[in-house]
């Protein structure tokens, strides 16, 4: 039986990994100083200092899988790097991916070096949704993965690692920082969130649902997006100008310039404009149904 080592295991994105990897044959070992919820093999220890119960399990692992945050990630590859030798693939799931990859490649160039990063929250079920799987190209523990992936039904798109950074700046690092920016607006004057709730029509209550989501999630995840993706800093200031603009166009009464910015975004949408608006009416009438106690209006 082949051996993993998943540290950070008893994490969210660490135990989707140990689910998916058990379910497939691996006797997994998890490595976290919070113990985890499930009966597994643990080791209890800071990854980032040299711990030699871990150290000694490492050397029969074939695949160590760093489910980590960024920071914490780097720093352990770097303090088990001699030991990381006897492994045939390192695996991690950060939600940037090209610097630990990088990383990873220059101190282990040998080895297979495979990004994982599910696009949804692992607590979750799995089905029909969609994991990027991130390395140059295909290797043997990437077509492992991926055939570990599909099994449960995944969805698995590919992307090299900084293809995935430039996307992630568009999907997460974009949208989480416009969602922040009215967290912040909301709750800095002490606005009564009850009553906003209480009144909220349908854009604003989903507005408020993505925030709460946000608020009831790692923090650390939302932080590493932003701090540790180039991409993020150049998608913050595209936000900071639009709304500037926004501003300017207000106040000069620039209607015309205004609705042509809605028109040409409208055509840019194409096919997903009626898919997307669909979208919206599903959710709208999501929320109106669970205002009403089930029931529609």
């Amino acid at each position: 039986m082949k051996q993993c080592i998943i540290l950070g295991g008893a994490g969210v994105v660490g135990s989707f990994m140990s689910n998916i990897l058990k379910s497939s044959g691996y006797l997994v070992t998890i490595v976290d100083l919070a113990p985890p919820v499930t009966d597994e093999l643990y080791v209890q220890c800071d990854v980032r200092q040299l711990d030699q119960s871990l150290a000694d399990r490492m050397k029969n692992a074939s695949m160590v899988v760093f489910a980590l945050p960024e920071s914490i990630a780097d720093d352990a590859l770097i303090t088990y790097m001699p030991i990381l030798e006897t492994a045939d693939s390192i695996v991690h799931t950060c939600s940037v991916q090209k610097p630990f990859h990088k990383l990873a490649s220059d101190c282990l160039p040998m080895k297979d070096i495979v990004g994982v990063n599910p696009m949804f929250s692992p607590q979750l079920a799995y089905e029909g949704r969609t994991v990027l799987l991130c390395e140059p190209r295909t290797s043997k523990t990437g077509a492992i993965l991926e055939a570990i992936l599909l099994k449960h039904n995944m969805e698995v798109t590919r992307l090299d690692p900084e293809a995935h950074d430039n996307m992630m700046g568009l999907c997460q690092a974009l949208p989480h920082a416009a969602i922040l920016s009215f967290l912040s607006v909301l709750t800095e004057k002490n606005h009564p969130i009850d009553l906003l709730y209480k009144i909220a029509p349908p854009p604003m209550k989903t507005l408020l649902s993505l925030a709460a989501r946000i608020l009831t999630n790692e923090v650390e995840t939302y932080w590493d997006i932003q701090a540790y993706n180039d991409e993020a800093k150049h998608q913050r200031e595209r936000l900071m100008s639009t709304l500037a603009q926004l501003n300017t166009e207000v106040e000069k009464d620039g209607f015309h310039s205004f609705s042509a910015r809605l028109q040409n975004s409208a055509k840019q949408f194409g096919d997903v404009l009626s898919v997307s608006a669909n979208d919206a009416e599903l959710i709208f009438n999501t929320l109106n149904s669970h205002q009403t106690g089930g029931k529609n209006e």
